[in-house]
């Protein structure tokens, strides 16, 4: 009895509950919305959650008059809150209906969809931040958010100004454009700090800003200024007026360089005497010592050591090996260990080590134990032997890998940028490239990220663009990391005569440093292009219908697409092939050397070398033969020499064909600008 009362209660529920609404959803089924808003307006206090869902159904459709998305919105959120209020039973109840949380759902969605095309057609900042505020649990809020980053930073990139950026940053701090923000901010700052380019502007913007990393630049720019004549008066006063700044050393070394530019004793002597104070009279010393006596390699007994251009001893032979002097040291091996000496024999860097690299900034990368460190000019060893590798050193800082993790060190091996990279390139304008994760990204000398690990390669800034290379495809980016060239094409060259190669599905073309194309890709691609394409002194190779000519950075035709091969134009005389032969031609069109040679090479110093049945001979710039092809190998021009080689040996002859070595030799090199080596079999000596 009491189950039966029961069921019959909720049968009446259910039939009173369906009267209510019935004939409003009826009317909205029908599209009657004038009963339907009616009706559902009078029971929204009895039913809220199925009357507030009628009605956001009526205002989110536009095609009655009720037609209205904010207040369809501000419906639908009144029905989700009252039908979460409801019971379990009640619930029930409302899904005969057809109301229930899934058709809440799917009209917020609805309610969401139409808002975000309306935003999109209006695509600003303040409407996709009023839909960010407004529908914050939107699928769409995400894109809304990054488009709306987008056209901040765009806004932000037309004012181009320091405070336009900071406002960015501040505003949207979690935007993917953050990164480059604070990079162009950083620039900008700098930019308007120093609008005239004045030493004293600089100054003033390193005192104000001494954590920038312009500030390098803003020394660079001071030293620049400072001693723009490179006059010794220039140096002594730059030393005096900025004593601390990290030029110093340089301005030392550049004021003795100028001073002494003829290495003589009177100068060297005179320079010193100016400069009691100078930080290098030591080596100033070992100058003075050895001025003017140029010393050559020797091996006597398996040992070597050094003669000066007498062939009297100057250095013993007791050395494993000995390279030749490079500013007055040269590295030497002993007992297994390597390291430098100077002109009078005496170690500079400790002959400890397994491996010593050349100067770079007056530092020199050292190993010894699998370890790594670096020593000054003088041999200190200023870097620790406590790294993997340490690479070149560029502004005072080096890569270095400690622990398979790279960061950069300064000058005394202190840590300047954590090592946690996977990877790092040397500084260049004061970016570097790292790795993480196997992709490729830069930062500044402060080890502020520029531009975040998401390419495969990037090539490096050596000026203030880089080639890089994404999913096989590659482009061109700025120092900024803005995209001047898609990353889309199948190869992109270097920049050469301020063009640079791209080529697409067996086509190529060039575009200008701002990633516009200068010169359509009109021209056929093979495999040769890759390597041959790139300008040079003005103009490249282009393949037109299975030939090869020459065109200028404008595009214009130098040479017409007629010949099956062409090499690289030198003195404005190029090689072209013809069928099987080569000759010559000169930018006129005109042919200077008929083609006749199986191979010619570019022009230099005025001179080419030409072959014909294996022998090599030379053809100067009016197409005359001066040297009969009859050796079987011979050298460019250098220094007005060649070097021969015949079936009676190596030697030396001039450009008319005069020799100066006879060719009896096993082996001639060019030891220094007048000296030569001769090697025969196991002997060599030196030859004027």
């Amino acid at each position: 009895m009491r189950w039966a009362v029961l069921m019959l209660l909720v049968a009446m529920s259910t039939a009173t509950y369906a009267g209510k609404l019935e004939k409003a959803f009826v009317a909205l089924n029908i599209h009657d919305y004038f009963k339907a808003r009616e009706l559902f307006q009078r029971v929204t206090k009895k039913h809220p959650a199925a009357a507030w869902y009628g009605l956001s159904v009526i205002t989110g459709r536009n095609d009655n008059p009720f037609y209205q998305l904010d207040s369809s919105y501000a419906s639908i959120l009144r029905s989700d809150s009252a039908f979460m209020r409801m019971s379990d039973w009640q619930r029930f109840d409302l899904a005969a209906l057809g109301v229930d949380s899934a058709a809440i759902d799917a009209q917020e969605r609805h309610i969401y969809s139409i808002a975000w095309a309306q935003v999109q057609q209006k695509d600003s900042i303040a409407y996709y931040q009023q839909y960010i505020l407004k529908y914050p649990a939107s699928e769409q809020v995400a894109e809304a958010t990054v488009r709306r980053n987008e056209l901040a930073f765009m806004d932000a990139r037309s004012v181009n100004t320091s405070e336009a950026y900071q406002t960015f940053i501040q505003r949207y701090p979690q935007a993917k454009e953050v990164y480059e923000a604070r990079s162009r901010m950083q620039e900008a700052t700098y930019r308007e700090a120093t609008p005239n380019g004045t030493i004293q502007e600089y100054v003033a913007f390193m005192a104000a800003h001494p954590d920038s990393p312009h500030v390098q630049a803003a020394q660079d720019r001071v030293y620049e200024l400072s001693t723009a004549r490179h006059s010794v008066a220039d140096y002594e006063a730059y030393i005096k007026q900025y004593p601390k700044d990290p030029h110093v050393q340089e301005a030392w070394r550049d004021m003795y360089a100028t001073s002494t530019k003829e290495l003589s004793v009177a100068n060297i002597t005179r320079f010193l005497k100016d400069h009691p104070d100078y930080p290098y009279a030591n080596e100033a010393q070992e100058d003075l010592a050895v001025a003017g006596t140029p010393l050559y390699a020797f091996r006597k007994e398996g040992k070597w050591g050094f003669i000066d251009g007498k062939g009297t001893p100057y250095i013993p032979a007791l050395y494993e090996f000995a390279e030749p002097f490079i500013q007055g040291q040269a590295q030497v091996g002993l007992d297994g260990h390597i390291g430098t000496i100077n002109k009078l024999g005496q170690p500079v860097v400790p002959i400890v080590y397994d491996d010593v690299l050349d100067f770079k900034e007056g530092m020199a990368t050292v190993e010894k134990d699998k370890k790594q460190g670096a020593v000054d000019r003088n041999g200190k060893l200023v870097v620790p032997l406590e790294f993997d590798e340490v690479g070149e050193f560029d502004h005072g800082l080096a890569p270095a890998e400690k622990d398979g993790q790279f960061g950069y060190i300064d000058v005394t091996g202190q840590e300047v940028v954590p090592f946690t990279y996977g990877g790092a390139m040397r500084f260049h304008n004061g970016v570097a490239v790292v790795q993480k994760d196997d992709q490729s990204g830069v930062i500044d000398v402060k080890g502020n990220v520029v531009i975040p690990c998401q390419y495969d390669w990037i090539e490096g800034f050596t000026s203030d663009r880089s080639r890089v290379r994404k999913d096989g495809h590659m482009g061109i980016i700025s120092i900024f990391g803005d995209v001047v060239l898609p990353v889309e094409h199948d190869h992109v060259g270097t920049f050469n005569d301020s063009l640079a190669l791209v080529i697409d599905k067996g086509k190529c073309g060039y575009v200008a440093m701002n990633g516009q194309w200068a010169i359509p890709q009109h021209f056929s691609a093979n495999a040769l292009t890759l390597n041959m394409g790139d300008f040079h002194n003005g103009v490249a190779r282009v393949l037109v219908s299975g030939k090869l000519g020459l065109i200028d950075t404008q595009g214009d035709r130098v040479f017409p697409p007629q010949y099956t091969d062409i090499g690289v134009m030198e003195d404005n005389l190029v090689p072209v092939k013809k069928k099987s032969k080569w000759g010559y031609a000169e930018r006129a069109f005109t042919t200077v050397v008929d083609a006749k040679y199986d191979q010619a090479w570019e022009f230099h110093e005025g001179f080419a070398r030409v072959q014909n049945g294996g022998k090599s001979g030379l053809v100067d710039s009016t197409g005359k033969e001066v040297v009969v092809p009859q050796y079987t190998a011979l050298s460019d021009v250098d220094h007005g020499l060649l070097f021969a080689t015949s079936s009676t040996g190596s030697g030396v002859i001039r450009p008319d064909g005069k020799v100066v070595l006879p060719l009896l030799f096993t082996k001639v090199t060019r030891e220094a600008d007048d000296v030569l080596k001769v090697v025969n079999a196991d002997r060599f000596g030196y030859a004027r």
